[in-house]
């Protein structure tokens, strides 16, 4: 849901989902989860790579502080439903029969701080991006050697795009996000800027769930960057998950992820460093680790 000044985005969620909802089914299933997205902002930072836009969590008055500078679009998706008062927004996927509820008034959600205009994004198919498709696998879901195809295509041929594709996947790893089908860049940077991590919310969806494949990238290409490597080191064994109560105690909708995510959290990394650990076994660490500022040509 946008503000009218464009440079905020308000994602509430409602009744759709408390902290502690499982989410069944496909590693994409469900709806967008507003706490997801307060959690990937900080756990990005942590991480050290800072691609994610700032977010923060929020109660907000759908009647005081929505109403009145809603567009007449959005404010024709207002009802009620009994003593609450919901909208189900303007999008692709949103549906009258499926609205987000407050209580009362009253809805906890998250404010998404927007780049200014000047700064326009380009958006670039994800090569690791899933057929969302039954029956239909994409080439690197059956092709282990795709990786090499994709050494050889622009941008990822040089520079430093695929070692953000590999940031990106373990990233997403971490939160539970196999919804990457595309991502964003600034515009006309040649493969230059940073891949920026844009829309967490189809994380933290379901603890249990430890979805592989989205470390593709991290196990078909069997490269990392030495920092991120140096990162995930220093924060095993507890001290990731004592780093993001530290980082998102202050947040006025904590606690915003249950015991079970942050064991998650914990079990995933132990998987993603044994991962790596794989990889150097096999083609030695010389090969696997990439210095951050080394001039790459992966061809």
């Amino acid at each position: 849901m946008k503000l009218p000044e464009g440079s905020h985005m308000l994602r509430c969620l409602g009744y759709r989902y408390s902290r502690d909802y499982v989410v069944e089914g496909e590693p994409y299933a469900g709806y967008d989860r507003h706490n997801a997205e307060v959690a990937a902002f900080h756990l990005d930072r942590i991480l050290g790579f800072r691609r994610a836009p700032l977010v923060v969590g929020r109660y907000v008055n759908l009647i005081t502080e929505i109403k009145p500078v809603a567009t007449e679009q959005l404010l024709s998706t207002f009802l009620k439903q009994g003593n609450n008062s919901c909208f189900y927004g303007k999008c692709y996927y949103c549906r009258e029969t499926e609205p987000a509820c407050a209580e009362r008034e009253v809805m906890e959600g998250s404010v998404t701080l927007w780049l200014p205009d000047v700064w326009p994004l380009q958006k670039h198919r994800h090569p690791w991006g899933r057929t969302y498709r039954e029956g239909k696998l994409a080439r690197w879901e059956y092709d282990e050697s795709y990786c090499d195809a994709v050494k050889k295509t622009p941008p990822y041929d040089a520079g430093p795009r695929l070692l953000d594709i590999i940031d990106t996947a373990i990233f997403d790893y971490l939160i539970g996000n196999a919804d990457r089908h595309h991502y964003e860049s600034f515009q006309d940077d040649e493969g230059a800027s940073m891949l920026i991590l844009l829309d967490n919310a189809k994380s933290f969806g379901n603890p249990s769930m430890d979805e592989r494949s989205i470390l593709a990238p991290l196990y078909q290409c069997c490269i990392i960057r030495v920092s991120t490597w140096n990162r995930l080191s220093h924060l095993k064994h507890g001290t990731l998950r004592s780093a993001l109560h530290t980082a998102t105690s202050h947040d006025p909708i904590y606690p915003f992820l249950s015991d079970a995510h942050l064991e998650a959290l914990e079990r995933r990394l132990q998987g993603i460093v044994g991962t790596v650990q794989q990889c150097i076994d096999q083609f030695g660490t010389d090969v696997v680790m990439v210095e951050d500022r080394m001039t790459l040509s992966h061809v």
